[in-house]
């Protein structure tokens, strides 16, 4: 018998087949489903720092107007007169809050207001330049002399029968100029504003029924 070549195999071993494309289609789409996934991770993580930013900037980035109260009044020196030129003079020793919730300091500058006798000017309110931190609520004291009397520009009468009643309404109003400063990034100019009403208790020698808006 003739022996067989070894050589020239009868058939090539099973690895030396070229892989069908019918092989090589799970790898390709497990790839591409890899792919896809990492893509929607990619996507989502940034839809989700965007949203994360602009909540942010909503909240830290937003400047608000800083809330100015009229605390407390004590009243002292006070002195009135009656007769034909009714009369009264007042010092006033009021305690101010400012409450500045930003995330960055309010600075304000001299700032003025006024106190009124129905709708005639009895005394200046005068406010010193100052500075509230962030997130911070700063107290103030304002002494304010009032002086009402009996001229042209008031009513004889009314002032009259306030000093007969023994009260008499006061109303103030002042106003705050100044800018918030967040970060040193954003600067934005705000004015908070007071306004108040009050009764002077003449005989007790106290202020009653403060009701304040701002």
């Amino acid at each position: 018998m003739a022996e067989e070549n070894p050589k020239f195999p009868l058939a090539p071993p099973r690895n030396e087949y070229p892989r069908s494309d019918q092989e090589y289609a799970p790898a390709v789409i497990e790839s591409q489903r890899k792919s896809s996934k990492c893509l929607v991770y990619v996507l989502v993580t940034i839809v989700t720092v965007s949203a994360a930013l602009l909540i942010s900037a909503s909240i830290f980035l937003r400047p608000n107007t800083p809330e100015v109260q009229l605390e407390s009044v004590t009243v002292k020196n006070l002195s009135h007169g009656n007769g034909t030129s009714p009369s009264f003079n007042v010092t006033l020793v009021t305690e101010l809050t400012i409450d500045n919730e930003n995330y960055g300091y309010f600075e304000y500058k001299n700032c003025s207001g006024s106190v009124f006798y129905g709708s005639v000017t009895v005394g200046d309110v005068k406010i010193r330049d100052g500075r509230v931190e962030a997130r911070e609520v700063k107290r103030i004291n304002v002494t304010v002399d009032v002086d009402v009397r009996s001229n042209g520009n008031l009513d004889n009468q009314n002032l009259s029968s306030d000093r007969n009643s023994g009260i008499v309404k006061l109303n103030s109003y002042a106003k705050l100029h100044g800018n918030v400063n967040l970060f040193n990034v954003l600067k934005k100019t705000k004015t908070p504003e007071l306004d108040c009403s009050m009764n002077l208790v003449l005989a007790r020698r106290a202020v009653e029924d403060l009701v304040c808006s701002s």
